[in-house]
Order: structure tokens, then sequence, then C-alpha cells
């Protein structure tokens, strides 16, 4: 996820392809954790490891799917940025850092939370995809005035800086999401607020 900050900014090509092969390495981790999973499922564990099973399937499929939307993100970068010799405004180049370096942390704080099953920082967690959502919801606006304002680079790379705000708000609720269990299993979260993922429920 580091990388992919360098790319938006420096569009390296080079470095695009080699996160984007790492894609491929993420999906057969997944796959031979979900088979891993798949086996020790059908040993009738107790309630305890029952929930830990849920947590980590979660957590597995949460990071896959982030490395899906990451492989996403770089192939637009490279299509409508760096082959057409385009680059971001130096305002909308800020905000993107700022919701960047806001992954950043809210992704070690969920792996914190996903180790050591922390009720207080699953709570923060929380708190903070509500913060990213309405910080993406504020740049969506600011670009838009860019826009009105006849911003050359802004109109040239609208529909690309909409769709990455975007796109890095989906990975931050996926990143969040790994507090969704801890809080349940606390009752803390509203029932209508968690959901096994479908993947996950397939595989019970």
């Amino acid at each position: 996820m580091v990388g992919m900050l360098r790319v938006i900014k420096e569009n390296d090509v080079k470095l695009a392809s080699e996160l984007r092969k790492l894609d491929d390495t993420v999906d057969q981790l997944y796959s031979a954790i979900k088979y891993y999973l798949t086996k020790i499922s059908r040993e009738a564990p107790g309630e305890e490891e029952s929930r830990r099973w849920t947590d980590i399937i979660s957590f597995t499929i949460n990071m896959e799917q982030i490395g899906d939307i990451i492989e996403r993100i770089l192939l637009d970068i490279e299509e409508k940025k760096i082959r057409k010799g385009r680059n971001f405004s130096d305002a909308g180049m800020a905000e993107i850092c700022e919701l960047h370096q806001r992954l950043i942390d809210n992704l070690r704080l969920g792996m914190s939370v996903f180790l050591n099953g922390s009720l207080r920082d699953a709570q923060k967690l929380l708190e903070e995809k509500v913060r990213f959502r309405n910080l993406e919801r504020a740049y969506a606006d600011t670009h838009l005035t860019r826009l009105s304002e006849n911003t050359v680079q802004s109109i040239e790379t609208s529909s690309l800086h909409l769709d990455l705000i975007s796109d890095l708000k989906r990975i931050n609720s996926h990143i969040c999401s790994i507090a969704y269990p801890i809080l349940d299993s606390a009752g803390a979260l509203a029932p209508s607020r968690f959901r096994v993922p479908e993947d996950a429920a397939g595989l019970r």
C-alpha cells in the first residue's frame, strides 16, 4: 500500500507493475488460508475457536479484496494519468496524500485490533471509518470547487481523482471492518451492523 502513493506521485510504471504482481501472491495466500480454515472447521471447534475462525476468515477476505482494489487503482493510474501525461493539482495531490496516510495509520490500528482484540482500539477504528468517510466527501466537494474555478489539472484528472478517493474510502472500509467481530463479541455493536462476509458464511 505504501508503494501505491509513490506510483501516484512519481508516475513509476515499473513499480506499478511490480505491485500488481503482488496481488497474485495475495490471492495465493488467501486461497491457502481459506483451504486450511475449511479443513479445521470440519473438526467442530468450540465457541471461542469458532469465533476466532470467523475473525481470521473475515480478515483474510478483507485483505484479498483490498489487494484487488489496489490492483485496479494502479491500472487506472497507468492508463488515465501516466500514459496521458497528466497530473493532479497540488491541492488534489495533497488530499490524496492525506487520505493515504490515514489508510496506513488505520491499517496499523486494524492489525493491532486483529492480533490483540482490544475493544478500545476496535471502537477507535470504527470511529476512524466515519472520519474517513466524511473527509472523502469533503474532498469530493473541494475537487468540484476546483472544477468550477477551471483549474486545468483538476479538469483533466477529474474522473480519476473522484474514483481514486472513492476507492481509498472502500479500502478504509475493509480495514475498519476488522473491528466488527471484536465489537460484536463484546455486545458493543448493533446486530444489524455485523454481518459475516458471504464468502465466510459459505465455508461454514
